[in-house]
C-alpha cells in the first residue's frame, strides 16, 4: 500500500492508498477524512457504507436462528440451509403463485436476513466448514447477491452429478418488489421489517 506524507503550513496531511488524513497543527483538533476508492464490477449491486448502518445480530436472534434452522455440525448442513434461503432471492423455472418448485419436496422456508446468516457463519468457523460455504457466506453478510444464480449453482453442485451436465432450474434473480411477495407470503410483515433493516 503506499504512504505519501506531506507536511504543509497548517498541518500534516498522511495520505494511504485511496485515502487520507489531515492532521491540524493547532492541536486542538483532528480531522479525518477517507477518498475511499471502490473498483466496482459490472452488475455488481454494492451497498453504499456511508448511508447504510449494518444490523448488528443480538444473541436473542442468533438462537431464534439456531432453532429455525438447526444444528450445524458437518458441511452438508450447510448445503440444505444455504439453498433454502437462496430461495428468497431466486425465481425458478416452473414455479408457482405458492412458490412451489416443480419435481422438488416442499421446505419450510428459511428467509434471507442477517441473523441467519451470522448463526452460519459462526457455525462454519467453529466446525472449520469448506471454504465455498465460508466464502459465500463473507459475501452474502456484506450484501453482495451480484452473483446470486452463480453462487447457488456453486452449492448445488457439491451434491450433484459432476458427470452429469444438467441445466440451471434457476428462471431470475427477483427484482426488489418479487422478493417483497415472497417475503410477505412465507414471513408476513415482520418479515418485511426484518428485511427492511438488514437491507435497505
Amino acid at each position: 500500500m503506499k504512504k505519501t506524507i506531506i507536511y504543509t503550513s497548517i498541518g500534516l496531511v498522511l495520505a494511504i492508498g485511496g485515502g487520507y488524513v489531515f492532521l491540524s497543527s493547532n492541536g486542538d483538533h483532528t480531522e479525518a477524512a477517507s477518498a475511499v476508492q471502490q473498483d466496482q464490477k459490472a452488475g455488481q449491486t454494492e451497498i453504499d457504507k456511508t448511508t447504510h448502518r449494518t444490523h448488528k445480530v443480538s444473541q436473542a436472534e442468533l438462537d431464534k436462528a439456531a432453532k429455525d434452522i438447526g444444528e450445524i455440525k458437518k458441511d452438508d448442513d450447510f448445503y440444505y440451509a444455504m439453498i433454502t434461503l437462496a430461495l428468497q432471492k431466486l425465481e425458478f423455472k416452473g414455479e408457482d403463485n405458492s412458490y412451489h418448485i416443480p419435481a422438488t419436496a416442499d421446505v419450510k422456508r428459511l428467509q434471507f436476513d442477517r441473523a441467519n446468516l451470522q448463526y452460519l457463519k459462526n457455525r462454519a468457523v467453529a466446525i472449520k466448514a469448506s471454504e465455498t460455504y465460508q466464502s459465500t457466506l463473507d459475501r452474502w453478510l456484506k450484501g453482495d447477491f451480484s452473483n446470486m444464480e452463480n453462487d447457488y449453482l456453486t452449492i448445488r453442485n457439491i451434491k450433484s452429478d459432476h458427470m452429469q451436465q444438467s441445466e440451471s432450474p434457476v428462471l431470475k434473480v427477483r427484482n426488489a418488489e418479487e422478493e417483497q411477495n415472497y417475503i410477505q407470503y412465507f414471513f408476513g410483515d415482520d418479515g418485511l421489517q426484518i428485511h427492511k433493516r438488514d437491507w435497505q
